[in-house]
């Protein structure tokens, strides 16, 4: 055999046995990123799942019933069966407040975009009817009986198949498809079936494995380059260009954390060649547009500080509030929390103006600002709302609660005074408050506050009315 054919034998040989290797350790990464993916989607399932559990636990009220011989005093979490029906809810001295526990595994799939079933134990619930004869027939009216177990929800085969083991997780339908099974405990004692969640891993399969198969391509083709003189020879070339193409990339992305990098390499380089030209070209490229770039970032904010502040206030601009409250409302709604507004509204500002001048109504206005700021909670957002009016949003906040901090802000703002010319003016507000209710949107709250508002000025001004009843306070000085 000849040299060169030796050398070719040898270079195949060890460029097969480079890709072989090569090969194995791709699979082997594929499968610990497959595992990893496969465990974080579980953990983010289950705490979705308690999450649900515990959040539609404490909002329920739907059934309300003692527990028989008082066996749970309080738990914020409980499963239990009411007629027909599979309950969630919470227990408060012996009593059990729930509601139907598919609305828990409706919330959990909508955020993980998952398909659920629930598999009960048939002889569990026969063991669970013989007290109530008629319950096993009832409860299993519209579900589906198969073998030992009873079945409600959509399901497929493969599915039911796969679940003959413990409970668990387990990709099934060659990897396609991630079931994740959950046990179901009823009165915080007896096993009486599972929670069964089904997600298509079929997409996430195929992104594990596209990256590594391409990579693995271009691997073969370094292996083979390797293994020639050829590569050896354009050795610095190639990489210096790979670099630079990757660099040029993360510069495309707007990342310039390669900047130092390629400076650094720059002054290392000895060869004065055309390389060494296009580095510094890009180089200099890359501090250009990061220059550039930061200077468009900081007019950026500049606009947007302008586009959501009111620049005589200080304040959140009208602009900023409604789309923030729009948000707070809908959140306040998912969770049946309270919430409530203010309107409020500068008595006698025209006069003010009028005898003053308009440079002493700002100072009025930044006053009642001030004073809004001060008896605010962070998570609370204000805002001028045009010309004398101010508006404020209190999440979380029921009537009594709203009414405080207006009484507050009234009280405050009247035993405030704006000095001018060592003369001190007085001025009061007048404020109206509305509560959110079912069906109430953003317009509906602020209309309601209005009439409120409205109520105070018409009742003398300088102070707070609750939208549907009224509650007055009057500073004495």
């Amino acid at each position: 055999m000849s040299l060169r054919n030796r050398l070719i034998l040898t270079t195949v040989s060890v460029s097969l046995s480079l890709f072989l290797v090569t090969i194995l350790i791709f699979t082997l990464i594929v499968k610990h990123h497959m595992d990893k993916n496969v465990e974080q989607i579980y953990g983010e399932v289950l705490k979705t799942y308690t999450f649900a559990q515990k959040a539609v636990a404490k909002s329920a009220g739907d059934v309300s019933f003692e527990l028989p011989e008082c066996s749970v005093r309080r738990a914020s979490t409980y499963i239990t069966f009411f007629g027909n029906r599979l309950l969630v809810g919470r227990v408060e001295n012996c009593k059990f407040y729930g509601t139907d526990f598919l609305k828990v595994l409706d919330f959990t799939v909508s955020v993980k975009e998952l398909n659920w079933l629930i598999i009960y134990d048939r002889y569990v619930l026969e063991r669970l009817g013989e007290k109530e004869p008629e319950f096993f027939d009832r409860f299993i009216a519209g579900k589906t009986v198969l073998d030992d177990s009873v079945i409600e929800g959509k399901y497929s085969p493969d599915v039911l198949q796969s679940l003959q083991i413990s409970t668990g997780y387990r990709l099934i339908n060659g990897f396609k498809t991630l079931v994740i099974d959950v046990p179901i405990v009823v009165d915080n004692s007896i096993p009486v079936g599972r929670v069964v969640f089904v997600k298509d891993f079929s997409e996430t399969l195929r992104e594990l494995i596209f990256t590594p198969l391409v990579f693995l391509f271009y691997t073969f083709i370094l292996v083979v380059a390797l293994s020639t003189v050829l590569f050896l020879m354009f050795n610095r070339l190639v990489s210096d260009i790979t670099m630079l193409k990757n660099m040029a990339y993360r510069f495309k992305e707007l990342d310039f954390s390669d900047i130092p990098k390629l400076n650094e390499h720059l002054r290392k380089e000895k060869t004065r060649d055309e390389l060494f030209t296009l580095k510094r070209s890009v180089l200099t490229m890359a501090q250009e547009l990061e220059v550039h770039i930061n200077q468009l970032k900081s007019e950026k904010e500049k606009f947007e500080e302008l586009a959501y502040r009111d620049p005589l206030t200080g304040l959140n601009n009208r602009r900023f509030f409604e789309e923030e409250a729009k948000a707070l409302i809908d959140l306040s709604k998912r969770y049946k929390e309270p919430l409530s507004l203010i309107l409020m509204d500068i008595d006698n500002f025209k006069r003010i103006n009028d005898e003053y001048g308009h440079d002493v109504g700002d100072l009025v206005l930044k006053q009642l600002a001030e004073v809004i700021r001060k008896n605010l909670r962070s998570s609370d957002i204000s805002a001028r709302f045009g010309g004398e009016e101010f508006i404020v949003l209190l999440p979380k906040t029921d009537d009594r609660g709203a009414f405080m901090v207006a009484e507050r802000i009234r009280k405050d703002f009247r035993n405030s005074s704006v000095k001018v010319n060592g003369k001190e003016i007085w001025t009061t507000v007048s404020l109206g408050i509305s509560i959110l209710e079912e069906g109430d949107d953003l317009e509906t709250l602020i209309k309601k506050a209005d009439s409120a508002l409205y109520e105070a000025k018409r009742e003398g001004k300088d102070r707070v009315v609750v939208f549907k009843y009224k509650e007055e306070g009057q500073g004495q000085g």
